[in-house]
């Protein structure tokens, strides 16, 4: 198996060395035999912590809530990733000058409150979390007969993914309402990845293979869809990673309260 190392990502190192300003020796000096997606991953959350940040420090409130994250910066901000860095509720990003963070205790009640507040959201919003225009629907539709996949699935996999957001683009590169990596649009013999009907299309179909290769297991699934077949078989399981078990959780939890 070949990896195709892009010119900004040359310093595999250099990644390493900067993540160790967020974190203790130990967990730093671990970091060095990291898989390269793990590492690739944690400077993905760091980008996107920083641009939210700068967002912030434009705004007049100091605040930002994960919609305007969405819309001007293009992902949304998961809540292992910038919320809970941010230690506050997962519906607002807010500076944190402005808040008391000194305190133990108090970080530690309110990272509680982002995690409540994430696996709350598809409840509070049951029924009209996966709402979508009508062409979308059309496109999901159609995907969803043509890969033998539940609909509701896809849908779900969208809303955790971009919010439905056709142009959105994360900081590893990711594209369009399904996240497709450059490498994968390729594979898929996909031209334009920010087209809605080959992007959902593409989706649905990795979605497919990945529930075919693990026999209809729908965690597995889905981990292989964030994190990668290769983490999942590796690890027996769905990875050890943060982001992927939110991220499991998330879809699983808009699928069940469509």
């Amino acid at each position: 198996m070949s990896v195709k190392v892009y010119p900004y990502l040359t310093k595999p190192d250099t990644i390493t060395e900067n993540t160790k300003t967020t974190t203790n020796t130990t967990k730093a000096s671990k970091e060095n035999s990291a898989s390269f997606s793990t590492v690739l991953a944690d400077a993905n959350r760091n980008l996107q912590a920083i641009a939210v940040d700068a967002l912030i420090a434009q705004s007049e409130t100091k605040s930002v809530d994960v919609e305007t994250v969405q819309r001007l910066l293009g992902f949304n901000p998961a809540p292992n990733a910038i919320v809970a860095n941010s230690k506050l509720p997962s519906n607002t990003v807010t500076d944190s000058t402005t808040t008391n963070t000194s305190s133990t205790k108090a970080s530690s009640a309110a990272a509680k409150s982002a995690t409540e507040s994430a696996k709350t959201d598809s409840t509070v919003t049951s029924g009209t979390t996966l709402t979508c225009s009508e062409e979308l629907e059309r496109y999901f539709e159609e995907a969803a007969e043509t890969y033998d996949v539940d609909v509701n699935l896809l849908k779900a996999i969208a809303k955790a993914e971009s919010n439905f957001n056709p142009d959105a683009t994360s900081g590893a590169g990711a594209m369009g309402i399904m996240q497709l990596m450059p490498t994968t649009a390729e594979e898929l013999g996909i031209e334009d990845a920010y087209d809605a009907y080959d992007n959902i299309m593409g989706g649905a179909q990795i979605i497919a293979q990945n529930l075919e290769r693990y026999d209809g297991n729908l965690s597995l699934a889905l981990a292989a869809y964030n994190a990668g077949p290769g983490n999942v078989d590796k690890y027996g399981g769905i990875p050890p990673f943060e982001e992927t078990q939110n991220y499991v959780t998330r879809v699983l939890e808009y699928y069940e309260n469509a």
